[in-house]
C-alpha cells in the first residue's frame, strides 16, 4: 500500500473523452528472449515508443488511442463489461483514493461516471463473477477484508463478502468460473496463500506462493496459475511461479530478464502477455509474450511510455491498458489518463 491517502466519493456525471496528451519517458528494453534460469545481471535502456510491432506470431499491434480519461488514474481495477470497460477505484489526479466507477466505450470514445464503490479503495484485485464486478481487497491508508460487488451497469457497490484477512497490493486471475486471489499482504504480513473464489463472497486457500510477493502479475491458463515477479521482502524479484491448481503444488518455475513488480499480464487471443512494471528503480515499457511450455519470455514490443500500476481489460477486440504511472529522470512520478489497445493478428 501506497502512504495514507484521503478517499474521495465522486458524484455521478457523464463526460466526453478528451484527446490524450503525450509525454515522455526513458525505460529499459529488455533482452529479446532468456532461457528459465536466473538472471545475470541488470537490463540495458532504451525509449521504444513505437505503434506498431512487427513481433513474433502473432504479430501484436500497440495503438494510443486518441482519447483520455477525466482525470489521471492509477492502481485502479478494470473490468469487461459488454463493448465497454468498466474502471472501478485507483488513486486519481491527487493521489487521492476514489471509490469512482466509470464506463469507457472505445468505440465510440466516451466515458461517464456510472457509480461508487461502497468504500474507496486502491491496489485492489478484480474479476467478473456472477454477472457483477467484484473488488477484492486494497484500501486507502490500511489494508481491507472487503470485497465489493456492482452491477457491470454501474451503480452502489455493496459489500458482497470478506477475505479470511486484510489483503492489499494482491493481483487476480479469473476464469470463466472462478477468482484467483494472489499475493498482498495484511498491511504488515505478506500472505501465501492463494485463494479462490466463485462468488465474491467465500474464499477457501487452493495453494501456497513458492514466495511470497506484493503487486505480482498474473494469469490463468487452464490448470495453471502463472505469477510473474512482484516484491518479495521490498525488493523487486523476477521469480516465475508456476501453481498447479489441481494439485497445489507450487515452484519457481522460471526467471525474467530483470526483476519486475507493479506490472500486469493478461492473455490476448491465447497470448500471454506481460507488460510495464518497475525493476525498483526505473519504469519499464517492454511487452513480453510469454511461452509457458519452456517458460521462456521473447520481446513482442513496448507501451508508448513506461508505465507501472496500470490496469488490463480484454474486451472482443484487444486488450486496454489504462491508466498508470510513469516517471521522468529525476524519479518525479506522473499518474496518467491514457487507453492503449493491444491486438493481434489472425
Amino acid at each position: 500500500m501506497p502512504l495514507p491517502r484521503r478517499a474521495a466519493v465522486p458524484a455521478l456525471v457523464g463526460l466526453a473523452l478528451a484527446f490524450a496528451a503525450g509525454c515522455t519517458s526513458t525505460a529499459p528494453t529488455a533482452p529479446s528472449s532468456m532461457r528459465a534460469a536466473p538472471a545475470t545481471g541488470p537490463a540495458s535502456t532504451a525509449t521504444p515508443k513505437p505503434t506498431a510491432v512487427p513481433a513474433a506470431t502473432p504479430a501484436l499491434r500497440v495503438s494510443p488511442l486518441p482519447i483520455a480519461l477525466p482525470t489521471t488514474v492509477s492502481r485502479l481495477v478494470a473490468l469487461p463489461a459488454g463493448d465497454r470497460i468498466l474502471l472501478l477505484g485507483g488513486l486519481d489526479s491527487g493521489r487521492t483514493t476514489t471509490a469512482a466507477i466509470l464506463s469507457v466505450s472505445p468505440s465510440t470514445g466516451t466515458v461517464a461516471t456510472v457509480g461508487h464503490l461502497a468504500q474507496a479503495t486502491h491496489d485492489a484485485g478484480g474479476a467478473v463473477l456472477g454477472g457483477r464486478a467484484v473488488v477484492i481487497g486494497g484500501g486507502v491508508s490500511a489494508s481491507t477484508s472487503a470485497v465489493q460487488a456492482v452491477a457491470l451497469t454501474g451503480g452502489a457497490a455493496s459489500i458482497s463478502g470478506h477475505l479470511p484477512q486484510a489483503r492489499s497490493d494482491d493481483a487476480v486471475a479469473s476464469d470463466a468460473t472462478t477468482a484467483y486471489v494472489v499475493g498482498g499482504y495484511t498491511g504488515s504480513t505478506a500472505l501465501p496463500e492463494i485463494l479462490a473464489t466463485t462468488d465474491g463472497a467465500s474464499f477457501h486457500v487452493v495453494a501456497h506462493l513458492a514466495l511470497t510477493v506484493r503487486y505480482p502479475a498474473v494469469v490463468v491458463v487452464g490448470s495453471t496459475l502463472w505469477v510473474f515477479g512482484g516484491e518479495h521482502l521490498g525488493t523487486a524479484t523476477d521469480a516465475i511461479q508456476r501453481v498447479d491448481l489441481a494439485t497445489g503444488t507450487t515452484s519457481v518455475a522460471g526467471h525474467l530478464p530483470t526483476p519486475l513488480a507493479h506490472a500486469a499480464a493478461t492473455v490476448l487471443k491465447g497470448a500471454i502477455l506481460l507488460m510495464g512494471g518497475t525493476d525498483g528503480r526505473t519504469r519499464q515499457g517492454a511487452i513480453y509474450r510469454f511461452d509457458p511450455a519452456t517458460v521462456t519470455v521473447t520481446a513482442a514490443g513496448a507501451l508508448p511510455v513506461p508505465e507501472s500500476d496500470m490496469a488490463v481489460a480484454v474486451l472482443a477486440d484487444g486488450a486496454y491498458v489504462v491508466g498508470g504511472e510513469t516517471a521522468d529522470v529525476g524519479g518525479t512520478i506522473t499518474a496518467l489518463s491514457t487507453i492503449t489497445r493491444l491486438s493481434v493478428s489472425p
